[in-house]
């Protein structure tokens, strides 16, 4: 099933709870049309710039990103958090700290990358793209590039705006309920 733009926005905005103050992105991702749905419209986002490879940063990446490079028939690399193991040659950066406060080491593989590769990053949410811009490090550490960041949920702010390539999303902050 190839869905279409208002279809995942709908099954977010149907689906999105907020459980004592925090966002429950899990819950869309419960029932299999709406975890379809929204899986095919990343896949689209994250498609219109022609990207080599999906990248995804643990825990939702690691959700989402896999399932969008097997609906576009491309490759997942994945970006570490913290010391988790990790074999072979990584590039680490530390982010600046994320919309909790928390500043994240995050790591790739370099021998998944290199100079030419275009990356997509997928993830659920986009707040203060910290973690993005640190990805984006990474992967330019290794001469490849961030084509786009394809998300279920855009709050970016201005510097994450300025700081990355295009930020594509379900939907935006504001819509939810």
């Amino acid at each position: 099933m190839i869905a279409d733009r208002s279809t995942a926005a709908s099954d977010v905005l149907t689906h999105f709870r907020w459980v004592d103050g925090d966002a429950d992105t899990w819950n869309m991702l419960r029932e299999a049309h709406s975890l379809e749905s929204i899986v095919s419209e990343l896949a689209h986002l994250a498609s219109i710039d022609g990207p080599d490879v999906i990248m995804g940063i643990e825990a939702r990446g690691f959700v989402l990103a896999p399932m969008v490079a097997l609906t576009l028939g491309l490759g997942f690399s994945p970006i570490r958090k913290g010391d988790a193991m990790f074999p072979g040659d990584t590039a680490t950066v530390e982010s600046a700290p994320d919309y909790r406060g928390r500043i994240q080491k995050l790591s790739a593989r370099t021998d998944h990358l290199g100079p030419g590769v275009r990356v997509s990053l997928v993830d659920d949410w986009i707040e203060t793209g910290s973690q993005a811009m640190s990805a984006r490090q990474l992967i330019e550490a290794t001469g490849a590039r961030l084509v786009n960041v394809a998300v279920i949920v855009d709050e970016a702010d201005e510097a994450a705006r300025s700081s990355l390539p295009d930020i594509r999303s379900i939907v935006s902050g504001n819509e939810l309920p």
